[in-house]
């Protein structure tokens, strides 16, 4: 038995895994654990044993990512039957595309609307709540799980964040979305969730559905269980339900840090109740050295210890006290930082994306003075590009273009096509936009701003055949009023570089799945009541906030750096003496240099 890309032989518990017969083997996998290689390799033994002429085995995980890396350790791109992709990928073209019309879709024309799209569109609106003020996008609407036999909904309304639907609301909404889904055929990934799952569980059609996809797809496997949302995993427990369907799930409860979309450690319960299911476990991390399995320990939220191999090396683990105000670092503070770095590769990480920003040096901040709603949008896809995200800048782009070129924001390729633009007219028209829209011009007011980036959408749209209809643009309003407002300061961009260009400086959410030799996670001064001291150890949030440190933590081959605010670390010294002796004696990030 061989491990690709692993020199290592495999381990008891490795050998176990591989060994089930099982109909359903569960694994939780600690950080490290070696899951991935374990995932591979049953996914390589089942395709050599395969026999069934005709139908294929599926190998799902979160990420693209993911899915990249299971096909390239399996060998390259797996040919039909079988199928390698994502959870969402898979229960799009397999369930809701071909047997959505079966909840009131329309038969052969749904459309899945990637999220960084579906973000920026601020319309339709529709009510989700007893109050006039709470409106929200169609497509800002997610369901979450369940509560009281219906759907619990949540929703993100523009000046309060996430909004939970009151349950008087939610047959409301859920009406709105179903005329919307048979009015449009375009549903999110959200909606794709809840839709696979409403199908599968149907009480008239469900069971024909489950014996078709059974028939195709005998054999199911799905990497980071912890990550599927509510009705993303009722969907594929539904389809595990059919006892001719047989797999692996692995993954680690300690893990599940996307709680927002209804993701819960408590999946592997319900997944360990099926009929024919078997729970096997990999505690020994072959990541984590001592000291830092050590830490890895300590932040368990499910209280399962995290081993290191027997001949592991002890490592280290650091604190680090700061005072900064801000996540604004200077080079020399940076340097401070980039001392402590045990190996080659350094990940400074934080729990939020604007302490990341921050950190990098690119504080960006929405700060749009206008009405505009067009060019709001604009300057959000200029703040994901600054952040290091070109495909949610092209995307929000890509929207807009949509919308004043075709006259439907949500059009897709085939639309492209129809009109006779190639695809290399249409990326160098989103090009322009986003040139133009980045640049910065000393002493230019909001209204400037607005003005510049209307004539570049106007100049992208005619290099497409548009003919200006005296209506697309108008939303490029100015306002006179808070318009005059200087944009200078959008971008603090730092003048000298801050880290090297190897440096990894980014969220926790990020590199879930990563691996550093060394970890840095900064921990910024903590708002009222939302301490780490408090919150890593509170069942509050359903203790997400644990499970993101530990995730945090987890990541480090050599040494985990522990960077908290002066306020943090005093706090946990008085109420966590036993975690704060995990670490070695603390050292002061510099105030300044």
């Amino acid at each position: 038995m061989s491990f690709l890309r692993q020199p290592k032989p495999p381990t008891e518990e490795q050998k176990a895994v591989l060994a089930s017969d099982a109909r359903v083997t569960v694994v939780r996998a600690c950080p490290g654990a070696g899951k991935t290689e374990v995932f591979v390799e049953a996914i390589r033994k089942r395709l050599r044993e395969w026999d069934h002429h005709g139908c294929g085995l599926v190998a799902l995980s979160f990420t693209n990512i993911a899915r990249e890396t299971i096909e390239e350790r399996v060998g390259g791109a797996v040919p039909a039957p079988h199928f390698v992709g994502t959870l969402d990928s898979f229960v799009f073209r397999f369930i809701v595309k071909p047997f959505g019309h079966l909840v009131g879709l329309p038969q052969g024309a749904v459309r899945l609307f990637p999220a960084a799209v579906a973000d920026t569109l601020e319309e339709p609106l529709i009510s989700v709540g007893n109050e006039n003020y709470q409106r929200a996008s169609m497509f800002s609407v997610h369901f979450c799980g369940l509560l009281d036999k219906q759907p619990r909904i949540s929703a993100r309304l523009a000046k309060i964040g996430n909004f939970d639907v009151p349950a008087d609301v939610v047959p409301r909404v859920l009406a709105e979305k179903q005329r919307f889904w048979k009015g449009t055929g375009i549903v999110t990934h959200s909606d794709c969730h809840f839709l696979a799952s409403s199908i599968l569980r149907h009480r008239e059609h469900g069971q024909r559905v489950r014996d078709i996809v059974a028939q195709r797809f005998p054999a199911v496997f799905i990497d980071e269980l912890q990550d599927t949302g509510f009705f993303l995993a009722r969907a594929f427990l539904a389809l595990f339900s059919d006892e001719r369907v047989s797999g692996l799930v692995v993954g680690d409860p300690n893990q599940a840090i996307y709680g927002f979309g209804g993701a819960s450690p408590n999946i592997f319960e319900d997944f360990e109740k099926l009929p024919g299911a078997k729970t096997l476990r990999l505690k020994l991390s072959q990541r984590c050295p001592k000291a830092v399995a050590k830490v890895v320990t300590a932040l368990s939220a499910s209280g399962e210890a995290v081993g290191s191999l027997p001949q592991a090396a002890l490592g280290s683990a650091s604190l680090m006290v700061h005072d900064l105000a801000a996540p604004n670092l200077t080079p020399g503070q940076a340097n401070s930082v980039r001392s402590l770095l045990h190996g080659c590769s350094l990940a400074v990480i934080a729990r939020k994306t604007s302490t990341a920003n921050g950190l990098k040096g690119a504080d960006v901040r929405d700060e749009f003075q206008g009405k505009s709603k067009a060019a709001r949008r604009l300057n959000l896809a200029v703040q994901h590009l600054v952040g290091g995200e070109p495909r949610e800048a092209f995307r929000i782009v890509e929207t807009e273009l949509c919308r004043v070129v075709l006259g439907d924001e949500r059009a897709g390729a085939d639309t492209l096509r129809e009109n006779g633009i190639t695809s290399a007219e249409w990326r160098a028209a989103i090009f322009h936009i986003l040139k133009t829209a980045t640049q910065s011009v000393v002493g230019e007011s909001w209204n400037e701003w607005v003005g510049r980036a209307k004539e570049a959408v106007k100049t992208a749209a005619e290099s497409l055949r548009w003919a200006d209809d005296g209506i697309a643009l108008r939303s490029y309003m100015i306002c006179s009023k808070t318009g005059n407002a200087m944009r200078a300061g959008l971008l603090d961009v730092a003048t000298v570089p801050v880290w090297n260009p190897t440096d990894t400086i980014t969220t926790v959410h990020k590199v879930k799945g990563a691996e550093f030799d060394t970890v840095v996670f900064f921990v910024p001064k903590a708002a009222k009541g939302k301490c780490p001291s408090i919150q890593w150890w509170s069942d509050a949030d359903g203790g997400e906030e644990r499970r993101i440190a530990f995730v945090a933590a987890s990541r480090a081959r050599q040494r985990f750096v522990l960077c908290l605010h002066t306020s943090v670390f005093e706090a946990m010294k008085r109420t966590r003496p036993e975690f704060i002796a995990c670490f070695d004696p603390p050292t002061a990030l510099p105030c300044s240099s």
